[in-house]
């Protein structure tokens, strides 16, 4: 392994750079994407200024952090009907992007017009889009498990996270431009350019020379037998089964997040102008940025019990400086913090693919995930309901306790020096 002290192993090792430096390309391009239209920041602005109230908030973000996960068993099975699997991959993620391009269309014929239905239209396009993406997850973390090496899957979800939140920063940077542009069609714009950047992305990965056997693997019985594969690799008596507890408490507790706008904007909250969010998005870009490339040093070199601890606090450090982010460095900071919560998935991910038995990964990835889809429908209908009917404070304190509650599950994962190899 060629070591260099200037830059990250994975990066100075010549043998990846083919297949690495496309794939941050990639990661690049597709945050351009996900900050034009956060789902925590861009999706609810969107939904207020249609008229939604917070439940119908609540109902987008179950769609954007749930429904991704509900079909996760079979992505495999999809993937593998394309003689060409790369190929087939590159057409799901077209699929999964075309809402994106008709959302925007639809707000230009819609939005002013009949706003109740042009919300009917972004639910049920983007619930679409959302549920393709969830067959993708397992598939293409398990080719990332086949062309980069455990010790560096930390370095590569931190690299990976930076050049996304870099993008961010763009995409966050474009949306104040297309918001003094454009003014009131600043989200049909956002949609549009999250549509072609999401295509660019997908266009790098055409030319990436990931090679057919990241996507081989022998064959599985049955969906079924990958599930009981997942589930026996996910008892309580397992850290992985452990990992996958505090998850789902945590996917809970993170259903506050895209409450927060409308909380920064309410006058029961901080009062501030409608328009913050698009600033708040380009703090919460910095924040992901700064924070991917130190998450994935630190999954590298202590394993991802601490990383995934200090994940689970960040929602009740976040609860409890909210309130008086008033002034614009409060706000700054948590919005940071935030966008450092918006990566967790990249200590999420190499803990996932380390803590699961060897071989094929997509059964016990969609195990995790789909584990998660009943706490992802119900934290945000829940909180969507504290808020309005109890208010924000109420809503707040369920999320902080949520949060700890993940903080104790994982502390109950054993370090890396301590931990057996598990079996199945």
């Amino acid at each position: 392994m060629c070591y260099n002290r200037r830059v990250p192993a994975l990066l100075a090792d010549k043998s990846l750079h083919r297949i690495v430096l496309p794939l941050l390309l990639i990661e690049w391009l597709w945050g351009i994407g996900i900050y034009f239209v956060l789902a925590t920041t861009t999706l609810p602005a969107y939904l207020k200024a249609l008229g939604a109230n917070s439940l119908l908030i609540g109902v987008m973000a179950m769609t954007m952090s749930a429904l991704p996960l509900l079909l996760q068993l079979f992505g495999r099975s999809v993937v593998d009907r394309f003689p060409h699997r790369k190929r087939g991959l590159v057409g799901m993620h077209l699929v999964m992007i075309a809402p994106y391009l008709l959302i925007s269309a639809s707000d230009g014929w819609l939005g002013r017009t009949h706003p109740g239905a042009q919300i009917t239209v972004t639910i049920a396009l983007l619930t679409f889009s959302q549920i393709v993406i969830g067959l993708i997850i397992p598939v293409w973390l398990d080719m990332i498990a086949q062309v980069i090496p455990m010790p560096m899957r930390g370095q590569y979800f931190g690299l990976t996270s930076a050049f996304s939140a870099g993008g961010g920063i763009m995409g966050a940077g474009a949306l104040i431009g297309l918001q003094h542009w454009l003014g009131a069609g600043v989200f049909r714009g956002a949609f549009l350019g999250a549509g072609l950047c999401y295509l660019a992305s997908m266009t790098a990965f055409y030319f990436t020379p990931i090679p057919e056997s990241a996507f081989q693997h022998a064959p599985e019985p049955s969906v079924w037998a990958r599930a009981q594969k997942g589930l026996r690799a996910a008892a309580p008596r397992h850290d992985f089964g452990r990992l996958v507890g505090s998850m789902m408490v945590h996917a809970m507790a993170i259903a506050l997040v895209p409450f927060l706008v409308g909380y920064a904007t309410s006058t029961h909250g901080l009062g501030l102008p409608e328009g913050i969010f698009t600033n708040i998005t380009l703090y919460q870009a910095v924040g992901a940025s700064l924070g991917g490339i130190a998450l994935g040093w630190w999954v590298d070199h202590t394993g991802p019990r601490w990383p995934w601890v200090g994940m689970t606090l960040l929602i009740p450090a976040v609860i409890l400086l909210y309130p008086h982010a008033g002034a614009t460095p409060v706000l700054m900071l948590c919005s940071v913090l935030l966008g450092l919560l918006t990566t967790h998935w990249s200590v999420s991910a190499p803990a996932l693919l380390e803590l699961s038995p060897p071989g094929d990964k997509s059964p016990y990835v969609a195990t995790a995930n789909i584990a998660g889809f009943l706490p992802s429908c119900l934290g945000p209908l829940l909180l969507g309901r504290l808020i309005q009917g109890q208010g924000y404070p109420v809503a707040f304190t369920a999320a902080g306790a949520l949060g700890l509650c993940a903080c104790a599950l994982a502390l109950t994962v054993r370090g890396r020096r301590d931990r057996r190899q598990i079996t199945t």
